[in-house]
């Protein structure tokens, strides 16, 4: 099994926010994070969506998204100081957390191995893309979207960092296009091809 299946089957079988995976079988620290749960997640975070400083001064992002990573990140600060080279992954409001984590660990003096956002929307105004791209994160980054995935293109003002990998889609339901267990699906039948031609 891939890093990325592992990463979205795993939030599929396990609803807490974040998730904290501890290295084993050649793989690094994982750190998963949920997407949008319930309506308390939609009005907290997903609405919240004025710009405020993520991770120092100079740079701006969806303040909600900052809201929820500092809280979740929080909560995995013995997590994140025992280990390094981490592997950061989430759907949706937890991809944005996943590239907001990652961007606050490096500035930390950690270092992060790769993040893998599935349906997630855009994070921070440009100001942040130049700072995720000094921080050599953009590389490292890779955004699974379906066509029809209503929610990669929200907010409007909010940009995208890191690598777009467009996953085949069977529907043009974007509320269905945007499911995990969607990209879950999906993501093996585009392992499978590139394995196979």
């Amino acid at each position: 099994m891939k890093i990325q299946n592992f990463i979205t089957t795993t939030l599929l079988l396990n609803r807490n926010s974040i998730i904290c995976i501890e290295p084993h079988n050649g793989f690094p620290p994982i750190i998963a994070f949920s997407g949008t749960q319930n309506v308390k997640d939609l009005l907290n975070y997903d609405f919240n969506v004025l710009p405020s400083k993520w991770p120092d001064e100079n740079s701006l992002v969806h303040s909600g998204f900052a809201k929820r990573t500092k809280k979740l990140m929080k909560r995995a600060d013995k997590f994140i100081e025992k280990h390094d080279n981490f592997i950061l992954g989430g759907h949706s409001l937890g991809g944005s957390c996943a590239i907001l984590c990652a961007s606050k660990m490096i500035l930390g003096g950690k270092n992060v191995d790769k993040v893998y956002t599935f349906g997630c929307p855009g994070v921070g105004l440009d100001s942040f893309r130049t700072q995720y791209n000094f921080q050599n994160l953009n590389e490292k980054t890779f955004n699974y979207v379906t066509p029809n995935d209503f929610v990669v293109n929200l907010p409007i003002i909010y940009k995208h960092v890191g690598n777009e990998i467009l996953l085949d889609s069977f529907t043009k339901n974007p509320v269905i296009n945007h499911d995990l267990a969607v990209y879950d699906n999906y993501l093996f039948i585009y392992d499978y091809c590139l394995d196979t031609y």
